[in-house]
């Protein structure tokens, strides 16, 4: 069984570009069975549902998704709970937030927005610096556009104890871990970045990737920071698989992109 994993496609943003029609095309040539989207798919509930239901009548296979930050965005003010956004999308029938998916008697799929704990930040900032979530006048938008009502360290709580939930009903198998955020520090933006070692903190938790080698998952893939890299450690192999803004592409050629942002496991 082929199954690739994608990130961080941001199809409002990159609407000029016919980006799901290339992800079919590189689909179909891969032969791929299932495609797995880990969030930011836009940034609107809406918006990432329309979307999603467009690229898996396009690829004609399965397609799992997690959202991500984005995609719990609330621009309008329309619903201002993001738990109510959450909620909508865990009754998707391709979303990993409320199942795990058995693919074969020995494999399963799990997956889960993340959050984060603060604890990829530089552990000179206070818990408090980090709660502001602002600094030298950069806003890190979540405050402004994902309203929790609880802390971040809260919710990732609720996602770490999610996770793990899911990780011991797969006990026995081989497990494909799917999350938004990072879990290993290896992933973050470097320190030497202006201001990166605060907004660090706000790229996930190092609880996920201790759950991830706790229970020998065999891949963890993840997005968010806008990159892409592997990496295996501890038996663990982490990649991700960000698409990124048409800004940060490294080529003018979209196909290229994309086919350098999917990374393909064969099971």
């Amino acid at each position: 069984m082929r199954i690739g994993a994608i990130s961080d496609i941001h199809l409002d943003v990159n609407i000029d570009y016919p980006i799901i029609k290339t992800i079919q095309n590189y689909t179909k040539a891969q032969n791929l069975e299932i495609l797995l989207v880990a969030g930011d798919i836009s940034n609107n509930y809406k918006t990432t549902l329309s979307y999603l239901e467009q690229l898996e009548g396009a690829v004609g296979i399965p397609v799992y998704f997690v959202p991500g930050n984005h995609d719990m965005w609330d621009r309008e003010g329309e619903i201002k709970d993001a738990r109510k956004i959450y909620e909508i999308y865990a009754k998707q029938s391709g979303c990993l937030c409320n199942k795990n998916v058995v693919l074969k008697k020995d494999w399963s799929i799990i997956g889960s927005i993340g959050w984060y704990d603060y604890s990829f930040g530089d552990p000179g900032y206070t818990i408090e610096a980090f709660e502001k979530r602002e600094k030298n006048k950069r806003i890190w938008q979540d405050c402004i556009m994902v309203q929790w009502h609880e802390s971040d360290r809260q919710f990732h709580k609720r996602m770490r104890d999610d996770l793990e939930e899911k990780l011991l009903a797969c006990e026995g198998k081989n497990v494909i871990a799917l999350t938004h955020m990072i879990g290993t520090a290896e992933f973050k933006v470097p320190d030497t970045r202006p201001d990166w070692d605060y907004f660090n903190a706000f790229l996930g938790s190092r609880e996920y990737g201790e759950l991830f080698e706790k229970y020998h998952v065999s891949y963890h893939f993840m997005g968010h920071v806008h990159y892409r890299k592997q990496l295996i450690k501890n038996g663990v192999d982490y990649r991700c698989v960000c698409l990124n803004y048409h800004t940060e592409w490294q080529s003018n050629d979209l196909a290229e992109e994309v086919a350098s942002a999917i990374q393909i496991i064969e099971i």
